[in-house]
């Protein structure tokens, strides 16, 4: 180039960095359609073929309750006119039941798998994680397990997923005893209209011993064990200095009181307070699990479970009441 001249080499530049995925909004996506979220982070594998197991089952339910609906409103008109008497039609209640299982869990999948694939994408490239209490509590109450894999806990919140699912299996008995509670009641003429109260205290009487099933009550704590853990995982990892749960502020207080609400000791860990966080999880799961093997092995009745239902309900107050408490006189964490 002669001297003196003006033209200058075009310098390389890099190229713009790619923007991290955002786990809330893979969250969101794929609880509106399941594996949307996966491929708004790039795992489009992943993600079609979530979305294509959702629209199977989705169909299959709909041909399901077509076929019911066709056989019992046909049966009826028959009826109607007289042609044959009402007879309740074979219905495909095990493939509806199915479909439907496929569904919700297919949902569920999505979200924890949108929230697996973009917290890996933002380790891979060497984004923070995302910590936010609010985002971490309802993603565990919607989908236990996914809060955990948001807190960077990726193994408990796989393990947590597994048993919440599990805990569909383990409740299936006691909507089968349900339902043949309720058949033998309508054969036997025990549900007569002619007597509402007689009703009212059969049908109280199933749903409170399918209330307090071990299915059930497993499947319940297990979604509050998600919510703690979650909580616990973001305190001792990306909030581990953030002391305004303990710093009196009318807003956190009432977060406070909602969180103790939901799920009884959440708040005490949000504060880095454990040992009593857990304690009220503890109490407020075993006074439910007491009653489990004391109703259905015959030991108390009805009346007597719903009194007992009452100790739950006080270490859910004192768990709501106690954080808030907590904050007003200025504790910290290093104090328990």
């Amino acid at each position: 180039m002669p001297a003196g001249s003006n033209d200058q080499h075009p310098t390389a530049t890099s190229p713009p960095l790619k923007q991290p995925a955002s786990v809330h909004r893979a969250v969101i996506y794929s609880a509106c359609a399941p594996g949307w979220g996966d491929i708004y982070v790039g795992s489009r594998f992943k993600g079609y073929a979530t979305l294509s197991v959702f629209l199977i089952c989705a169909a299959w339910a709909t041909w399901s309750m077509a076929l019911t609906a066709k056989a019992v409103v046909g049966q009826f008109f028959d009826s109607l006119e007289g042609i044959t008497p009402f007879v309740m039609p074979d219905l495909p209640a095990v493939e509806l039941a199915i479909s439907v299982a496929g569904i919700y869990f297919t949902w569920l999948w999505g979200m924890l798998s949108a929230a697996d694939t973009a917290s890996a994408q933002r380790r891979k490239t060497g984004v923070s994680a995302q910590a936010s209490v609010g985002w971490a509590v309802a993603m565990s109450w919607f989908c236990p397990g996914s809060g955990l894999v948001y807190a960077e806990d990726r193994r408990l919140g796989f393990m947590i997923f597994g048993a919440y699912i599990l805990g569909f299996l383990l409740i299936v008995p006691a909507y089968q005893q349900l339902f043949l509670g309720l058949h033998e009641l309508v054969k036997s003429g025990q549900l007569s209209p002619n007597n509402p109260f007689a009703v009212i205290g059969f049908v109280h009487g199933l749903i409170v011993r399918l209330d307090y099933s071990f299915g059930k009550i497993f499947q319940e704590s297990t979604k509050c064990f998600a919510v703690a853990a979650s909580l616990a995982a973001l305190k001792q990892g990306p909030l581990a200095a953030d002391k305004k749960w303990l710093t009196p502020t009318p807003g956190y207080g009432i977060a406070l009181l909602g969180l103790g609400w939901l799920c009884p000791g959440s708040g005490q860990l949000l504060q880095g307070r454990n040992r009593i966080g857990w304690g009220f999880l503890a109490g407020y799961c075993g006074s439910r699990f007491l009653i489990v093997p004391l109703l259905g092995e015959g030991f108390i009745g009805v009346e007597t479970a719903d009194q007992l239902a009452w100790l739950a309900v006080i270490v859910q107050w004192s768990s709501m009441i106690e954080a808030p408490v907590a904050m007003v006189m200025g504790k910290r964490s290093g104090s328990h």
